[in-house]
């Protein structure tokens, strides 16, 4: 057997050694308490990513708690008595515990706890066996051994455990530390076998990989490229658990990485599609593109001619989207037919509400995204040939968009680079650095211009004000396009005030009227 890793040793803040006393003092007391003799003391271990990161040099506020030989719920039932009984001695206040909730899993007799002290997050959890059907993703759980519940996880850096009696890190998969030391990601047990039990492993693997800047060995490769494995992943997990690994990746320190893995593995259509049984054939490359480009603008542009582009990316958030829209450029001038075609849905938000789950809103920015993009990129076109677009035109054109304008202006600025982008990742062709200054150019008006919140902008006068003007009694279908004409004089107008907005609306009763 070849030599392991010497365990190393995990430094605990002072809240996660008061933790430590606390739990090792409750474990004491129960083992003098209990009437079962079967030789084998009571023990608690932090298990997991606390012990990954805290071994990385990190940080982590949630610690899950590995029990050998009762419940989670029981556990915590007795810390609660027990700190209730002899709070001072801990300098626990009463606030820092709160009601402990039971979680009880597919095997009732396996119930879970969390609590909260000194601002840790603690999961209370036996340790575990897992068993699945071939019919169901949800395992079926018992009682298990150290061993037996480091190898039933995902990855050998995740079924680390830090024993809280000896302050010892053990590593029962025999290869935690060896791949903590040498940046690997694998799997415990044969990476088929671990993904065929939870496909949902694949995507967190890559999550971890581009999280921690590991690789994945071959073996693990391989396996994910299995095609029993991607249609698994594509069609037995729950797209909301998709969702979730998706989401984390692209809010993650390294989405580049992550959409990198997954083009690579070909997993595009086991991920960013629907659950159907038939898809049509899809320009996937199209995604590794998008990516390149948008970590291009994020990571390189600054100092460069068009560095105004990462204004669209200000936010973690604007982050989030760009790189959801590029993950998701394939579908671009696709619908499916039925209701989505009738209601004019592109398929790409589709793939996003079906396939990933997710929210309203982000779902209503795919579509605007990739509904507008041609009309967009027509008003840049045209705006950069020469036919500069007025203050009041410009202001209306960001206000038709509306709130997310600059994830629509980044997506019709990802699909217009794209058939330009030949370089690599870092230095793209003089086409495509010529259409990124384009849209640089436009952008950098609208700031000029004051035109960045145009669409909250409130009109002058509201409905009431502008009837008063015109004469009127009750609104009727001319209003919208009054306030609209309103709105535009008052673009054009900026330094004008409300006497001279009432006055322009009463000289031009009858264009108003007639809108």
């Amino acid at each position: 057997m070849p030599l392991q890793t010497p365990a190393p040793t995990i430094s605990l803040t002072p809240e996660e050694e008061t933790v430590r006393k606390l739990l090792v003092d409750v474990a004491a007391e129960i083992d003098s308490t209990s009437t079962r003799d079967d030789g084998e003391p009571l023990t608690l271990r932090f298990t997991g990513g606390w012990v990954r990161d805290k071994l990385l040099g990190g940080q982590c506020h949630d610690i899950d708690v590995g029990i050998n030989k009762m419940t989670g719920f029981d556990l915590a039932t007795r810390l609660g008595k027990f700190l209730a009984e002899k709070q001072s001695d801990y300098n626990i206040p009463t606030r820092s515990i709160h009601k402990i909730e039971s979680n009880p899993e597919k095997s009732k007799h396996l119930e879970t706890a969390t609590t909260k002290i000194l601002g840790l997050d603690i999961d209370f959890v036996n340790l575990r066996s897992e068993t699945y059907s071939e019919d169901s993703r949800i395992p079926q759980m018992e009682f298990g051994t150290p061993v037996q519940d480091a190898l039933r996880r995902d990855a050998c850096v995740n079924a680390l455990f830090y024993n809280i009696h000896t302050q010892k890190v053990e590593d029962f998969t025999e290869r935690g530390l060896d791949d903590m030391k040498n940046k690997l990601i694998r799997t415990p047990l044969p990476p088929f076998e671990t993904f065929n039990d939870d496909p949902l492993r694949v995507l967190r693997l890559i999550r971890f990989s581009s999280r921690l800047d590991f690789t994945i060995v071959d073996e693990a490769k391989q396996a994910m490229q299995n095609i029993e494995i991607k249609k698994a992943l594509r069609m037995k997990i729950s797209r909301e658990r998709v969702g979730i690994e998706v989401e984390k990746m692209l809010q993650g320190p390294n989405p580049h990485m992550a959409l990198s893995l997954i083009y690579s593995l070909t997993l595009f259509d086991a991920i960013f599609t629907p659950p159907i049984d038939t898809l049509p054939s899809l320009p996937t490359e199209r995604m590794s593109i998008a990516k390149d480009i948008i970590w291009h603008i994020i990571s390189v542009s600054d100092g460069l001619a068009y560095s105004k582009l990462k204004s669209l990316v200000d936010s973690k958030a604007e982050q989030y989207i760009a790189w959801l829209l590029a993950s998701l450029s394939p579908w671009k001038g696709h619908m499916f037919p039925g209701v989505d075609t009738k209601k004019n849905i592109p398929a790409a938000a589709t793939a996003a509400r079906e396939g990933l789950k997710m929210n309203t809103k982000v779902y209503n920015t795919i579509i605007h995204s990739y509904r507008n993009y041609e009309f967009i990129q027509d008003v840049v076109r045209k705006d950069c040939s020469g036919d500069r677009m007025t203050r009041s035109k410009a202001g209306m054109f960001i206000r038709k968009l509306g709130a997310d304008w600059k994830s629509q202006y980044l997506c019709a600025l990802l699909l217009a680079v794209i058939p330009h982008w030949k370089g690599n990742d870092a230095t793209p062709t003089a086409e495509a650095e010529g259409t990124l200054q384009k849209y640089s150019v436009f952008l950098s008006r609208i700031g000029e211009l004051g035109l960045e919140e145009a669409h909250a902008f409130k009109p002058i006068l509201n409905g009431k004000e502008v009837m008063a003007a015109l004469g009127q009694k009750k609104a009727g279908p001319w209003m919208m396009g009054a306030l609209n004409m309103l709105m535009e004089w008052q673009l054009e107008n900026s330094d004008k005030g409300r006497d001279t907005a009432e006055q322009w609306v009463k000289e031009n009763i009858e264009m108003l009227l007639s809108s």
